[in-house]
């Protein structure tokens, strides 16, 4: 009875001890410290109107972080401003309803982007998932990487058009702006292992 309960004890040990190695395997990591951002980072939005006008959104709130095999940058768009506080408010609450969708998020896979080394720099192109509005569009997002000592320099752009996203076309005092945004954001990040 003994040998048997010895038995099951180790047994159920086993069991405990491979159920929380899969449970730990399997849970998605919310970041990995493989990326650390710092404190340099810029983001902003422009859209054109009548007569070469432009509206231009800024924000140096960004993040940038790692989940599985993805590099994730994320802007919280209740952050971004255009100078003006009326139109932000109008911005920020009518067209990208930001109480129900706080963030635009881009997804790139890690296996898709060239890291320069050390002193070096690349100027290149990669494919990803830009999350806006609560809907996800594939995206090609064109890069200018430069690592410097520990340091990686990123600039990237992307076009977009808020229609695809389920956005309004935003007017503002019966100025419309066109659906076409460019997206750009420069930030550094250290500890990048690709």
């Amino acid at each position: 009875q003994r040998l048997r309960n010895r038995k099951f004890s180790s047994m159920l040990r086993s069991s405990l001890v491979l159920a929380i190695a899969l449970s730990t395997a399997l849970i998605p990591r919310a970041a990995d410290a493989r990326v650390t951002q710092t404190a340099h980072s810029q983001v902003s939005f422009t859209a054109t109107g009548p007569a070469g006008m432009q509206i231009v959104g800024t924000s140096s709130d960004l993040t940038v972080g790692e989940e599985w095999t993805n590099i994730k940058v994320a802007v919280p768009l209740a952050k971004v401003t255009t100078g003006i506080a009326l139109r932000d408010r109008h911005m920020h609450e009518k067209y990208l309803e930001v109480e129900k969708y706080p963030n635009a998020e881009l997804t790139l896979a890690r296996s898709g982007l060239h890291v320069p080394a050390a002193g070096a720099s690349s100027d290149a192109t990669a494919n990803g998932t830009m999350a806006i509005h609560g809907k996800s569009r594939q995206v090609t997002i064109h890069y200018v990487a430069k690592r410097t000592g520990g340091a990686l320099h990123v600039a990237g752009s992307v076009h977009v058009n808020m229609n695809d996203y389920g956005i309004e076309t935003p007017s503002y005092l019966r100025v419309s702006v066109k659906p076409d945004v460019d997206i750009a954001v420069a930030f550094d990040v250290s500890d990048l292992t690709l």
